[in-house]
């Protein structure tokens, strides 16, 4: 809860496994906390199955979501669901955060946790199969895709990273690309070796099928109007995604891809402010490793204050 003047001290921007986790943290140290989202849980959320967060051999996001929900709300933490930030503000006690919504939250300190925006197809299907059959990130549900007859959608090294991934496990993989395929030549070399991959060039994802799960994804040549299924069980779609943080104004350092440069101990450049999650340089975009440097962040948030 804040202070008679309204003054948290840390609010958190960002409702998915690394700000929730942050959250939780710091309310447990006594600090004053504050989480302002649009989506509790994030991409997490979306997940239909999870077997790599530890404590759990098989979680769907949803489920992993409501035990993180369910955590927070047992301490002493403000939530503003359902809002966007779209302003950060130095203040003389620290800083100003605003929504889009007209929230307006003075902090001592703040943690940005927006995590990333994946790059869509915008087909029919896609949204209704995420989950079902449609990833957006071939490390987390590889393995669910064993042996099994699968599409992965772009025209570049993660494209390519993905479709060898899922094909070392058995998977046969058809590469879907509007131009020809871009990524180092050795992976290249990689891709044109393996007997699982093949890459169709030319063509677009119109939509993608199926019943219960995904069975299939449809293509047109660029260059012709005639349509045709390519049957498959799983849509790997891998044409980039974009860190969440454009309200930051220039008032942290970011990188040549658009994600929060930060230390060791998550801070950022700017005194007051760190990242977490998916939103920074660090690497392994992974559930756990967010919820992980949530934590790390909340410690030093802790440390930073109490110095103070």
């Amino acid at each position: 809860m804040a202070d008679n003047d309204g003054l948290y001290d840390v609010v958190i921007i960002g409702a998915g496994p690394a700000g929730l986790t942050a959250g939780m943290y710091c309310a447990r140290q006594g600090l004053a906390t504050a989480i302002v989202g649009g989506e509790v849980g994030g991409q997490a959320a979306w997940a239909g199955e999870i077997e790599n967060y530890m404590g759990w051999q098989m979680v769907t996001g949803k489920e992993l979501v409501s035990a993180f929900r369910e955590h927070v709300s047992a301490f002493d933490v403000t939530c503003f669901e359902g809002e966007l930030v779209n302003a950060i503000v130095p203040a003389s006690d620290g800083y100003e955060v605003y929504t889009r919504e007209g929230t307006r939250l003075p902090a001592r300190a703040v943690l940005i946790a927006t995590g990333r925006a994946p790059n869509r197809l915008a087909v029919p299907g896609e949204q209704e199969f995420v989950g079902r059959g449609v990833s957006y990130c071939a490390t987390c549900d590889a393995a669910f895709f064993k042996g099994k007859p699968v599409a992965v959608v772009g025209p570049g090294e993660s494209a390519a990273d993905a479709a060898l991934q899922l094909a070392d496990l058995g998977a046969s993989v058809t590469i879907i690309t509007q131009r020809p395929l871009k990524a180092p030549e050795g992976v290249l070399e990689r891709v044109d070796a393996h007997d699982k991959v093949m890459v169709r060039e030319g063509v677009k994802v119109t939509s993608i099928v199926g019943g219960d799960r995904v069975t299939g994804v449809v293509v047109r040549p660029l260059k012709g109007e005639s349509e045709d299924t390519i049957p498959v069980e799983g849509v790997f779609i891998e044409t980039g995604s974009i860190p969440v943080a454009e309200f930051t104004g220039g008032l942290v350092e970011t990188n040549d891809r658009g994600e929060i440069i930060v230390g060791k101990d998550n801070a950022t450049n700017a005194p007051g402010i760190w990242a977490a999650g998916d939103v920074t340089d660090g690497p392994g975009k992974q559930i756990i490793i967010a919820a992980g440097e949530g934590a790390r962040a909340a410690i030093a948030i802790n440390r930073y204050l109490k110095r103070r």
